[in-house]
C-alpha cells in the first residue's frame, strides 16, 4: 500500500483509503506547525505504517523524513521511473543545446550494464549518429551487440559526447553535460519532467510521477519534458 501524507489538519489526525488520479493510496493529515507539529507527523507516520504503508508520497517542500523514517517508512524513490525516461531525457537534453541527434553523439555511463542502459541504447540507436558505452562491466558485449543490430557506430568508453546519461557512477570524470539517473538526488541538466494532465501544483512532482508510472496511470504520451 502507497501512503500519503497530506500536511494539513483538516484529516483530524486519521487516516482514509482514498484515490489519487486512480491511484489507491492510504491518506494520513498531520499539521507540522506548532509546538505539537512534531507529535502529529509522528502519529501520522505511525498510522500509516499501521495501515500498511511504507512508501510515502509527501508535499515536495516536506523535509522532516526523519520522523517518518522512525515509523519505518521510506520516501518513494523516483529513480527507476527516471532511468525508464532515459532515452527522451538524452534526446531533450540534446535539443536544450541546439544538436541535431542524427549528428551527436550520446554516452551512457555506469559501473555495468543494466536493463535500463540496454533499455536506453536500443531506444536512442534509431536517432543518435554515435553511442558511448562507458561500463567497464559488460559494455564491451552491449557495444558488440548494438553494432550488429542496429550498424551504429559504438565509440571508445574515454570519447566524449555531446551529453552522457548516468546509470551510476562511471569510472572516469566526463566533460560533457550529465544526466544522473540514480542516487537519492538524481539529477537531469536543467530539465523537467512534466505530466500536464495533473493539477499544476502536482505536474513536477517526481515521486508522484514516479507512482502514477508504476501503478500504470501515466504512461510516456502523458509526460512532457521542459
Amino acid at each position: 500500500m502507497l501512503g500519503q501524507l497530506k500536511l494539513d489538519g483538516t484529516g483530524r489526525g486519521g487516516v482514509r483509503r482514498e484515490e489519487l488520479y486512480g491511484l489507491g493510496v492510504l491518506r494520513a493529515w498531520a499539521d507540522p506547525e506548532g509546538w505539537w507539529g512534531e507529535r502529529r507527523l509522528r502519529k501520522a507516520g505511525r498510522l500509516l505504517r499501521r495501515g500498511g504503508a511504507v512508501r510515502v508520497l509527501a508535499p515536495a517542500q516536506f523535509e522532516r523524513w526523519d520522523l517518518l523514517e522512525q515509523a519505518g517508512l521510506v520516501p518513494l524513490d523516483p529513480c527507476p521511473f527516471l532511468r525508464a525516461q532515459g532515452a527522451p531525457l538524452a534526446l531533450g537534453c540534446l535539443e536544450r543545446q541546439g544538436a541535431a541527434p542524427d549528428r551527436a553523439t550520446v554516452a551512457l555511463v555506469g559501473g555495468r550494464v543494466d536493463r535500463d542502459m540496454v533499455r536506453t541504447a536500443a531506444e536512442l540507436c534509431p536517432k543518435v549518429r554515435r553511442l558511448v558505452i562507458a561500463a567497464p562491466r559488460g559494455g564491451d558485449e552491449l557495444a558488440k551487440w548494438l553494432r550488429q543490430e542496429f550498424g551504429v557506430p559504438i565509440l571508445p568508453r574515454e570519447a566524449p559526447g555531446e551529453v552522457a546519461v548516468c546509470f551510476g557512477p562511471g569510472e572516469e570524470k566526463r566533460e560533457e553535460p550529465a544526466l544522473s539517473l540514480y542516487g537519492p538526488k538524481p539529477e537531469l541538466g536543467g530539465l523537467q519532467l512534466r505530466a500536464p494532465g495533473l493539477s499544476e501544483e502536482d505536474q513536477t512532482h517526481l515521486p508522484l510521477l514516479a507512482a502514477l508510472w508504476e501503478g500504470g496511470k501515466l504512461g510516456k504520451e502523458g509526460l512532457k519534458i521542459t
